[in-house]
C-alpha cells in the first residue's frame, strides 16, 4: 500500500504539473489576490481541481487538506495534504522556479510526498523510511562543508522583515518555499529558511529532507506535526528551517532572531 500511495501522490503531481506546464508555456498566468494577500491564478485551481479528482478516484473517502478548497484539517486517519502551485507569484511572472507539492499523511504525520518542478523536470519524491529520490535517484546529504568554497543559504522574501540574520553564508531567495527546502535535500543549499509557510507548503518536502538525511524543524515551541483535525492551517504559519545536520542548524539558529516590536 506504501508503494502505492507513493506511486499515486508521484503521478498526481507529474500530472497537474504538466498540466501547470501547458498553461505557463501559452502565457496563461494571469491571478487575483486572496483575502490573506496571497495571489492565485487560474492555473492554481484547474492543478488543484485534477489533484483532487486522481485522490477521489484513487482512495475515495480519505481526507484532502488543500490551499485552493479546504484548509481545515479533516478528522480521517489519511490525509491528502496539496499546494497545486507553489511559486505561484513566480508562475505568474514567468519565472521558472515553481512547482507542484503533494503529501500523504497517517494520523497526521507525513508518510508518502512528491514535489515536481516541471520546467527543470525535477521530481523529489520519498517514503517514510524508504529513502528519498531526485528522479528516481537516491538522495544522501554531504554532512561536511569542507570541500564548499560557497555555501547557499536559500530564504523566503519575508526573512529580514521578521528576523535578523547573521548567517555566514552566501544568501540567495528563489521565491519558492518547497523548492528552496528541496535544495537542501539536492545537497544544494547548506540552509534555507521560510518565515511564514502553511503546512501545505513544507508538507511533502519536511518528509524528503528527513529521509535524505537533513533535518528540519519548526523554530519555536511548536512544531507542525503531527497536524491536528479541525485546526484551519491558514490560519497556522510556521517559521522554517531546514540544514544538512543538526549542528549547522543550531548554529544557524543561534544567528537567527524574531524580530519584536
Amino acid at each position: 500500500m506504501t508503494e502505492s500511495r507513493l506511486s499515486a501522490v508521484e503521478q498526481a503531481a507529474f500530472l497537474s504539473g504538466k498540466k501547470l506546464l501547458d498553461l505557463f508555456n501559452l502565457g496563461k498566468n494571469g491571478g487575483e489576490m486572496k483575502p490573506d494577500r496571497t495571489l492565485v491564478t487560474e492555473a492554481d485551481r484547474q492543478a488543484d481541481n485534477l489533484i483532487h479528482g486522481l485522490i477521489r478516484e484513487g482512495f475515495p473517502g480519505e481526507g484532502i487538506l488543500s490551499e485552493e478548497k479546504s484548509t481545515v484539517f479533516p478528522d480521517s486517519e489519511h490525509v491528502w495534504v496539496i499546494d497545486p502551485l507553489d511559486g505561484t507569484v513566480n508562475f505568474s511572472h514567468g519565472l521558472h522556479y515553481w512547482g507542484v507539492s503533494i503529501a500523504h499523511l497517517v494520523d497526521g504525520i507525513p508518510q508518502n510526498g512528491a514535489i515536481y518542478f516541471p520546467t527543470i523536470d525535477e521530481m523529489y519524491t520519498a517514503s517514510r523510511g524508504e529513502g528519498a529520490f531526485l528522479n528516481k535517484e537516491p538522495l544522501t546529504i554531504k554532512k561536511g562543508q569542507s570541500d564548499e568554497l560557497v555555501p547557499l543559504f536559500v530564504h523566503c522574501s519575508r526573512m529580514h522583515q521578521r528576523f535578523s540574520v547573521s548567517v555566514r553564508y552566501k544568501k540567495r531567495s528563489l521565491g519558492a518555499a518547497a523548492y528552496h527546502l528541496c535544495l537542501v535535500a539536492k545537497n544544494t543549499a547548506t540552509l534555507a529558511l521560510e518565515s511564514t509557510p502553511r503546512i501545505w507548503d513544507f508538507a511533502a518536502a519536511w518528509l524528503i529532507i528527513e529521509e535524505a538525511g537533513a533535518v528540519i524543524r519548526s523554530l519555536g515551541m511548536e512544531q507542525p506535526f503531527p497536524a491536528q483535525p479541525g485546526i484551519n492551517y491558514t490560519q497556522k504559519p510556521y517559521p522554517i528551517l531546514a540544514a544538512r545536520s543538526a549542528g549547522i542548524l543550531a548554529e544557524a539558529e543561534r544567528s537567527i532572531k524574531p524580530i519584536t516590536g
